[in-house]
């Protein structure tokens, strides 16, 4: 049995495969037939409702080579971008431009404040998050027999005490390096009162470490400072650490990095007040404050801003049976830089009021 011929289908997919320009002289010419076969309406408006489906399809020309060559060719473009902007190197330099603007408004809006950007804008190459545990008792041995006393100094080169202090696990006293500060003018009882008290970002974050020597329930550097400016306590010792970064950045408002620490230290963002009195019969308060809560970090250092603190640097427990304690005490002005891998530190006034500041850092400790 012959088949049937799909007349229907063989001359629609031929119609298919003609060109445009054919393929509208073949409607034109369909149009005609149907005028003369009156299959058309009279009306030329019901003739344009009829037609009006066919001519808004028919201007949708298929799109040809070039169409597609411009779509591949915008594709390549965009996918090199996209993949640059997810890269490192593409998004370091956009947060490098974005950040250097940040640096430009400073002096018109402190944004700092309200920043809670974990990254540094340059990586240190030499700061690691610990630090190498390798201190062994002949360090220690090597360490007391040749450092009799801390030793003080002023105008030294960051490299000398990078090199020959802090990786040698030497502590030492630097008598220059407050000279610019606002703190070593202003820190004063009734000023901290004032700042603690009145500063919002002060009063609304809560602090850490906190530490009095009369146990105080409110574990609040404000309720307790103003019983002291009330002077409702004879003598006195209070301690406490500013994690909150906001509340730090206040602080640090108040004085400047030391200017002997080299670059490849890396400082902590939190910060530390240090307060004590002696008694009234001037004889200094038996307990030590130790300072601890260190992260972790390799270096502490205590900036003196008022009165007189004795200050004891303890070897640590691998260390205690080689070495001594040094004790050393901090005028006005002068800081005490300590590795924290060897040494403890503790401290208690030896003047009716004292005042510290101190924070913490980290650094490489390997010489290479």
């Amino acid at each position: 049995m012959v088949g049937r011929r799909r007349r229907g289908s063989n001359s629609e997919s031929g119609l298919r495969s003609l060109p445009f320009d054919r393929k509208l002289a073949y409607f034109d010419g369909e149009f005609n037939r149907l005028r003369r076969e009156r299959r058309l309406p009279e009306s030329p408006s019901d003739q344009l409702r009829v037609l009006e489906p066919l001519l808004r399809c028919g201007a949708r020309r298929p799109p040809g080579p070039s169409t597609f060559r411009l779509a591949a060719g915008v594709l390549l473009l965009l996918l090199p971008t996209c993949l640059l902007l997810h890269s490192g190197p593409a998004a370091r330099f956009l947060s490098f431009c974005g950040r250097a603007l940040l640096i430009q408004l400073l002096p018109y809006w402190d944004w700092t404040l309200y920043s809670n950007t974990q990254d540094c804008l340059i990586r240190n190459p030499y700061y690691t998050a610990r630090g190498l545990e390798s201190l062994q008792p002949a360090d220690c041995i090597n360490v007391c027999q040749k450092y009799p006393a801390v030793e003080s100094l002023q105008k030294v080169d960051p490299k000398v005490v990078l090199q020959k202090y802090l990786r040698q696990n030497l502590p030492l006293v630097i008598t220059d390096g407050t000279e610019e500060w606002a703190a070593l003018r202003e820190f004063t009882v009734p000023f901290l009162t004032r700042l603690f008290n009145g500063h919002s970002m002060l009063q609304n974050t809560i602090v850490c470490s906190y530490w009095d020597s009369h146990n105080s329930l409110e574990k609040s550097p404000s309720a307790f400072l103003e019983k002291i400016h009330d002077q409702r306590l004879a003598h006195w010792a209070i301690q406490w650490k500013n994690c909150n970064k906001a509340a730090a950045k206040v602080i640090r408002g108040f004085y400047q990095r030391p200017y002997f620490l080299p670059p490849v230290v890396e400082l902590a963002e939190s910060n530390w007040l240090l307060m004590a009195s002696q008694a009234e019969n001037r004889t200094p308060v038996d307990m030590f404050v130790k300072v601890g809560d260190h992260d972790g970090d390799l270096l502490m250092w205590i900036a003196q801003l008022q009165g007189v603190f004795e200050v004891q640097l303890l070897p640590k427990d691998i260390c205690a049976n080689n070495c001594t304690h040094y004790t050393l005490e901090l005028s006005p002005g002068e800081i005490v830089a300590v590795p924290l891998q060897m040494w403890e530190v503790q401290y208690r006034p030896l003047s009716s009021t004292a005042i510290g500041l101190a924070a913490t850092g980290n650094w490489l400790q390997d010489s290479r």
